[in-house]
C-alpha cells in the first residue's frame, strides 16, 4: 500500500499555510486567503496536527498542541479550512490555541491512503502504517446483539458510537505517532485502546483484544512553521 505519487494528491506546505491563513483569519476576523494550492476540489480524508515549541518535550520535540481529523474524505479546500480551526479551538485534551501562541506553532496535514483491514493486530509497519481500531466496549451491557459499525464508519480521531445495547469504541493514531513515541507495536494498539475509551487493563491476547477490528492505512504528509508562514505571505503581498 503506497501514497499515490499523482501531482494532484501530494501533499505539500501550500496545504499547511492555508491552514495558518485560516486560523491566522479567525483570530483576526477575516477571510483566509483563497486556497493557494492546486487540487482544491480533489477529495481526501485528512488530519490536521497543531504542535508547538514553547513546550518542548523532554526529547527536545515540539509537543502535541491539538489534532484532529475526519475519515470522510472532503475537498481540500473545504476539509483544510474546516479541519485547521477544529483541532485549533476545539480538541478537547487542549485549551482553544489563543492568537498570542501562533509565533511557536507547527502546522502539519496528513492527506490519508484507503484504509485496509487486516486480521492480526500487530501486522503493520510502524512509521508506515497509521491504525484504526474498533471494537465493542467491554463495560456497557453484554446483549445477545453483538454486532459492530463497519470500521470504516467515518468519525474523529476517537469516537463512542451506540449500537443497540452495546456501544462500539474506536480511535485511530496517524503512522508517526507509534515512531514518535517509542511505542512497539502492542504497545501502539494497548495505548490506541485506552484512547478509546476503554476503563480497565487490557492483554494481548484478551476477550478485548481479540474483539478488535483493525484496519491501516497510510499518509503523505507536509508541515509549515509560523516563520514559513510568515515569508510565504510576505512574498505573496509584496
Amino acid at each position: 500500500m503506497t501514497p499515490s505519487t499523482d501531482s494532484e494528491s501530494q501533499c505539500t506546505s501550500l496545504h499547511a499555510i492555508y491552514c495558518f491563513d485560516v486560523l491566522v483569519a479567525h483570530h483576526g476576523k477575516r477571510q483566509p486567503m483563497p486556497p493557494p494550492f492546486d487540487n482544491a476540489d480533489v477529495s481526501f480524508a485528512l488530519f490536521v496536527t497543531w504542535d508547538t515549541t514553547s513546550r518542548l518535550r523532554s526529547d527536545n520535540k515540539p509537543s502535541l498542541r491539538g489534532c484532529i481529523g475526519t475519515f470522510s474524505p472532503y475537498p481540500l479546500s473545504k476539509g483544510l479550512k474546516e479541519y485547521a480551526l477544529i483541532a485549533a479551538l476545539q480538541d478537547h485534551r487542549f485549551s482553544p490555541i489563543k492568537k498570542s501562541e501562533m509565533s511557536s506553532l507547527i502546522c502539519g496535514v496528513s492527506l490519508l491512503t484507503p484504509f485496509i483491514p487486516i486480521s492480526d493486530p500487530l501486522d503493520w509497519t510502524p512509521g508506515i502504517h497509521g491504525i484504526h481500531i474498533t471494537f465493542p466496549d467491554p463495560s456497557s451491557s453484554n446483549s445477545s446483539s453483538h454486532s459492530t459499525p463497519h470500521p470504516t464508519s467515518p468519525n474523529e480521531s476517537t469516537h463512542e458510537k451506540p449500537h443497540r445495547h452495546r456501544r462500539t469504541l474506536s480511535a485511530t493514531y496517524l503512522p508517526e505517532v507509534c515512531l514518535d513515541q517509542g511505542w512497539t507495536r502492542e504497545e501502539c494498539i494497548l495505548s490506541a485502546i485506552q484512547k478509546a475509551g476503554c476503563r480497565g487493563r487490557v492483554r494481548v491476547g484478551d476477550d478485548v483484544w481479540n474483539s478488535l477490528q483493525v484496519q491501516v492505512y497510510e499518509s503523505v504528509k507536509a508541515k509549515c512553521t509560523w516563520d514559513e508562514y510568515v515569508k510565504y505571505v510576505e512574498a505573496r503581498n509584496s
